[in-house]
């Protein structure tokens, strides 16, 4: 047992510092950009990368990380065939909804859908990586697509002087095409070792991915469906760069998910892996509610000096949305554990309920409160998954609402996942 707490711990610590160094260098992109190409562009980047985020959760209806329970039981060869096909499909069909949509970014129709493409196959890649529990390869690539991206907008915009949306998309495609050529390489040699003799059912794979991805969409709608309702560009650059500073605080979280989801999915379920997934989450909220103070305490005229006159306001838009990403904080953990178990559905049902009450409420919040009536929406949405996520999982695992409270009990947890050797 301990052995497992120690290979666990030993994993979440190594994710935890490369998700540090990933934020740190998504926080150097959206101060360069945002300084440096404007509120408007910054605007434009959401947009285009809202667009990416939509079709990418169609398209792992099939290639996403449900597909994590899956690879260490199915053929691996016939999941990659069909994935790279399915991929293919989903994206020319989904990208050209979104032109008849007029939703995509003026003159950069073709490059979008290349960055589409790129990003979807390199995201699988690393999905079949990480069921094969190579962390560290895991988290090179983690890391290499945004530093890529990160070196690419500094030679765009203080070698070249460009100071529009070109300066962030091209940057971004050549990431992209680097990071997805190494992955390439290392599922290469991860699938000439599979057992080729393994049983395959797509059936399987497109209902847990249906489940899941459908889960996924109505998550980010329930808050970023406001960008496409927000006035203008400056209004959605604005909004943007708050949401994306406040969800920094998921730092911890996003080093944990993944852990537990590839541990519980190769481990199975039980009843200690479910009060480890209560724990994490409670370490999780505690982390972000720390993060929440020192963005409080930070005066106004800090943000400002990052960002640029343009982001006026940044610092009140950041705390009214980051009660939102509090509840995040918790349930983002819980989440990962139905995906890890195959029980997608509960997942489904609470951003379902979260998103109708969203999408009922944010018309009118936005159109009466503009920025914070989007931000005061999504913390509807959210609290909702919380509340539905959290009762489902105490019903499952058969676990006393109590169990919440009972701190000298998580503290012993932790001290395993630190002491154990």
């Amino acid at each position: 047992m301990f052995n497992r707490f120690y290979i666990l711990f030993k994993n979440i610590i190594n994710t935890l510092f490369t998700k540090s160094f990933v934020a740190i260098i998504n926080f150097l992109v959206l101060i360069i950009s945002a300084k440096y190409l404007g509120v408007v562009s910054r605007g434009e980047i959401s947009i285009l990368l809202l667009n990416i985020a939509i079709v990418q959760i169609v398209n792992e209806v099939y290639t996403g990380y449900s597909l994590v329970y899956f690879i260490t039981k199915f053929n691996l060869v016939k999941i990659i065939k069909t994935g790279f096909v399915f991929t293919i499909l989903v994206c020319t069909i989904s990208n050209t909804v979104l032109f008849i949509l007029g939703k995509q970014i003026t003159n950069f129709i073709l490059l979008s859908f290349i960055c589409n493409i790129l990003v979807v196959l390199n995201t699988f890649n690393c999905v079949i990586i990480l069921a094969k529990e190579k962390i560290k390869l895991y988290n090179f690539l983690s890391f290499l697509q945004p530093l890529l991206l990160l070196l690419g907008l500094f030679i765009q915009t203080y070698i070249r002087q460009v100071g529009t949306f070109e300066a962030y998309i091209y940057p971004m495609l050549g990431s992209f095409i680097v990071a997805w050529i190494f992955s390439t390489y290392f599922v290469i040699v991860i699938f000439k070792n599979d057992d080729d003799k393994k049983e395959y059912e797509s059936k399987a794979i497109f209902i847990n991915g249906f489940y899941c991805q459908a889960a996924n969409l109505l998550f980010i709608l329930s808050n970023r469906f406001s960008y496409y309702l927000l006035d203008d560009n400056s209004q959605v650059g604005l909004y943007s760069s708050a949401c994306s500073l406040a969800e920094s605080l998921l730092l911890v979280n996003n080093a944990i998910s993944p852990i537990l989801l590839t541990r519980i999915s190769n481990g199975g379920n039980n009843k200690e892996n479910a009060l480890l997934t209560l724990t994490l989450s409670k370490v999780s909220l505690v982390m972000c509610v720390i993060g929440y103070f020192i963005f409080w305490l930070l005066p106004e005229s800090f943000y400002l000096k990052l960002f640029g006159g343009g982001f006026a306001g940044i610092k009140h838009y950041i705390l009214v949305y980051a009660p939102a990403v509090l509840c995040i904080g918790f349930f983002g953990i819980i989440s990962n554990y139905y995906s890890a178990v195959g029980k997608l559905i509960y997942n489904l049902r609470a951003n379902f309920a979260g998103f109708i009450l969203s999408i009922a409420s944010m018309p009118f919040l936005i159109k009466n409160f503009g920025i914070e009536g989007a931000a005061i929406s999504a913390f509807i949405a959210y609290f909702i998954v919380l509340c539905f996520s959290t009762m489902y999982f105490f019903k499952l695992n058969k676990i006393n609402i109590s169990a919440v409270f009972q701190l000298k009990n998580d503290i012993i947890r932790v001290k395993k996942l630190f002491l154990a050797k």
